[in-house]
This record gives C-alpha cells, structure tokens and sequence, in this order.
C-alpha cells in the first residue's frame, strides 16, 4: 500500500510520516472560507474522523500533538474572530467552538428526560381546572 512501511504486516499505511503530511496540508488550505474541519478534511481528501485517529494513534507523539493543535487553533482562532465580527451567528460560532471540544449543551439531559433515578415531571395545564388553575396564579401572585 502506498507510504506504508515495508514489511507492515498489518496493512496500516499510516505512519508518523504519512500523518504530518495530511497534518500539514490541512493547515495549508486553513483560510477565511475553509475552516470547518469536515471542509478541511474535504479539501484535503480525507474525512474529519481522520483528524481524532491520528490524535488517538499518536497520542504520545509530541510533534504530531503540536501539529494537530496548532491546526486546530488556526480554525478555532478563525471561528472566534468571524463571531466576534458578525461573519458568523453567535450561537453558531458557540455550536461550532463547542465541538471542536466535544462539548454538548447540558441542558440536552433534560431535553431527553433527566437520570433514570431523577425522572423530570411534567403537568399538562391543559387538564387542571379552572379553580386550580386560578389557585395557581393566585399562589405565585402572592410571592411577588
């Protein structure tokens, strides 16, 4: 297979070497209009899981480390300027900054229900009377 070493039994093409190349001509094609990592991966005939195989497989490597860090940041600084200056919606510029991280809301745990443990209530206002939806009103009422 091409850029494998000889004598790699295992089929695996991507060595250290082979890594920093797409490493490298991802953060050439870095630019105003690409900076997404699935368009950087596109651009560079690759997918954006590629990125994180390399990151696991060479986890210990201080030089491939460096390269994807530096490559990130470059999309990530791009990302906050574009927001910081309108080019991008804020909560998309939030969205994107966030799963470079692998972050997700936290309210998604109530969206889905809360723990198993903790199950979120919910009361369907639709159902409850007149009298108890007045001692409702007239209970808060009382607070403010």
């Amino acid at each position: 297979m091409a850029g494998g070493k000889p004598g790699n039994t295992n089929a695996e093409y991507l060595t250290e070497e082979v890594a920093l190349q797409i490493l490298d001509k991802a953060h050439s094609v870095i630019n105003d209009k690409c900076y997404f990592l699935s368009d950087v991966a596109d651009k560079c005939d690759t997918y954006r899981e590629q990125f994180n195989y390399i990151a696991k497989k060479f986890k210990n490597n201080h030089i491939v480390f460096n390269t994807i860090k530096r490559l990130t940041n470059k999309c990530e600084s791009i990302v906050v300027r574009k927001t910081a200056e309108g080019d991008i919606n804020v909560a998309l510029g939030i969205f994107i900054l966030k799963s470079y991280h692998s972050l997700i809301e936290t309210s998604k745990m109530q969206l889905e229900g809360g723990d198993e443990d903790k199950p979120i209530n919910t009361i369907d206002y639709t159902k409850l009377s007149t009298d108890v939806l007045n001692d409702i009103v007239n209970a808060t009422s009382d607070k403010t």
